[in-house]
């Protein structure tokens, strides 16, 4: 294989690489890396066999980036950004977006090197006609520049900034012409929607992000599938990090009927959108519109939707009445696809929300009433009710005996785990309620004969404590549960881990400015970083003339 990558036959070093590339092991590339890339960088190596070796690093990076010495290659990979044929570049970023995104300090060189590129195709129109698709020139090399500028803070330097913003500015202004065809069309707006993307990165407070606002609020109503999917996107990743959603609020109406969008994927980005925008405002008005379309949706993102729902009643909650009706409706209507983080945070929030407990019992008393009730349901209001069922046990339709009733009533229905969470429920009626003692016993002496070991244990154990001659240990048993400690919701993990990763590591996150305060943080230092250089660099250049 080494003596092929040394053949003066193109054709024969090639297929070495592809060799490489795609059929040989960890020990193969350990051995031939430094072989390949001093193919990339040696000048006398023509341009194809140049682009082919790149995109076998590439490949190598991927499948066994710990024998890779990317942070030693830096230098030389970075120069070759500056590579005269296109095709070359092309493959030299590929390579170079992937490796930064892991060793971001080591790369970040490559910042001016892409500017000065961007700067060089889009204003000084400098590059070969093969190399123009439908009038947009090299949009592939435009789009992976612009994403790979995304990885990087601002430039420090006034004279960088200014012209990456004219290059962006260049980018919006061509986009105003109208598209002569499909292709133009795409390839316009990939290079577009990077930029405003980059846009936002920077500064989202500055015009051009204002204007392409403007641009993203007629995108979202296009007629064409990949310009409403890429106009929902974008107008999300706005709303992770925009001051005031005022501009995206503004198009609600839009981003609500797209849920009813006939491609799923157009349906996704709308519900990460709704997400990403919701706020104390609009809250009960997005709830209440993806409670609506829960319904109907898709059996693959309902499970999303559900997260998605019960993080935002949580969070804009201001009154905690209206968070136990929604998720119990939540239950009802998508039971199925409720995780037990769900109503595991309900039953935390109305623990520790003592004005509330009276309510939760009531409310999920009448659900347990209802001939659809679903398990979960019967869950939450199975811990509920043996908590706070006595807060309404004077109410008309209330008693213990009904509250007992309707929760027995569906316990042969039932799986084993919730049959054992309701004998608990039961033990705590018989603290609560000794008049309904008769009743439950019956259930645990018939239970104490059952297959099922833990439903037999339980059963036992029960009836042995509520049987003692005194209520002492009883009442121990049953002491009332104290309130949980402060934590982050675990929702919004388990909503992390249902988000699939992509080839590219994403620079932002769905979920508005909260899922994006890190980095908001991490901007703002930069930025602060920049305007003392700048102003040290001010104050060296007015003494020097002094």
């Amino acid at each position: 294989m080494r003596k092929d990558l040394d053949d003066p036959n193109e054709i024969n070093v090639c297929l070495a690489l592809h060799a490489i590339a795609n059929i040989g092991g960890r020990e193969m590339a350990e051995s031939l890396a430094n072989e390949v890339q001093r193919l990339l960088v040696t000048g006398h190596t023509k341009s194809f066999v140049k682009k082919k070796a790149a995109l076998c690093l590439l490949r190598l990076f991927r499948k066994h980036q710990d024998i890779f010495p990317a942070q030693e290659w830096a230098p030389k990979l970075i120069n070759m950004m500056d590579e005269h044929d296109l095709g070359v570049a092309l493959a030299v970023v590929s390579l170079v977006l992937a490796i930064a995104q892991q060793f971001p300090d080591s790369y970040n060189g490559c910042v001016i090197k892409a500017i000065h590129r961007m700067h060089k195709i889009v204003c000084e129109k400098e590059y070969s006609a093969d190399y123009v698709y439908y009038k947009v020139p090299v949009p592939w090399l435009q789009v992976k520049l612009l994403r790979l500028l995304q990885y990087y803070p601002p430039p420090s330097d006034v004279t960088v900034r200014q012209r990456l913003s004219t290059i962006l500015q260049t980018i919006i202004n061509n986009a105003q012409d109208v598209p002569k065809n499909v292709q133009h069309n795409n390839a316009q707006n990939a290079v577009l929607f990077e930029a405003i993307n980059l846009a936002i990165h920077l500064d989202t407070e500055s015009e051009i992000v204002t204007q392409s606002a403007q641009l993203l609020g007629r995108f979202i109503s296009s007629k064409e599938t990949n310009i409403r999917y890429l106009g929902l996107e974008t107008m999300a990743h706005l709303a992770g990090f925009a001051d005031s959603l005022d501009a995206i609020k503004r198009h609600q109406d839009t981003i609500i009927q797209s849920l009813k969008d006939k491609d799923i994927s157009v349906r996704r980005r709308a519900l990460d959108l709704l997400y990403s925008m919701c706020d104390v405002t609009n809250a009960r008005v997005i709830v209440s519109e993806l409670l609506h379309y829960l319904g109907i949706a898709d059996y693959a993102i309902r499970e999303e939707m559900v997260l998605k729902i019960a993080i935002l009643t949580e969070k804009f909650a201001t009154d905690y009445n209206w968070y136990v009706d929604v998720i119990l409706q939540l239950i009802t209507i998508a039971g199925d696809h409720v995780s037990a983080e769900v109503w595991y945070r309900v039953v935390q929030i109305v623990t520790n929300n003592e004005d509330l407990q009276e309510y939760a019992a009531r409310t999920v008393l009448g659900t347990l009433k209802s001939p659809t009730c679903h398990e979960t349901s019967l869950k939450v209001g199975g811990h509920i009710l043996g908590e706070f069922g006595h807060l309404i046990a004077n109410d008309p339709g209330c008693s213990p005996l009904e509250q007992f009733m309707a929760l027995h009533s569906k316990f042969g229905m039932c799986t084993a785990s919730t049959r054992a969470l309701l004998m608990t429920t039961y033990l705590k009626f018989i603290n609560l309620f000794p008049e309904i003692k008769d009743e439950i016993l019956r259930v645990f002496r018939q239970y104490r004969f059952v297959l099922d070991v833990e439903l037999q244990q339980r059963a036992c154990e029960y009836y042995a404590i509520a049987t003692q001659p005194t209520d002492d240990l009883l009442q121990t048993v049953c002491e009332e549960m104290p309130p949980f400690p402060e934590r982050e919701s675990a929702l919004v993990h388990r909503l992390h881990k249902t988000i699939q990763d992509t080839e590219d590591k994403r620079t932002w996150h769905i979920g508005g400015k909260d899922a994006n305060k890190d980095t908001l943080t991490l901007k703002k230092t930069d930025r602060r970083r920049s305007t003392v250089r700048t102003s040290l660099t001010d104050v060296s250049v007015a003494a020097g003339q002094g």
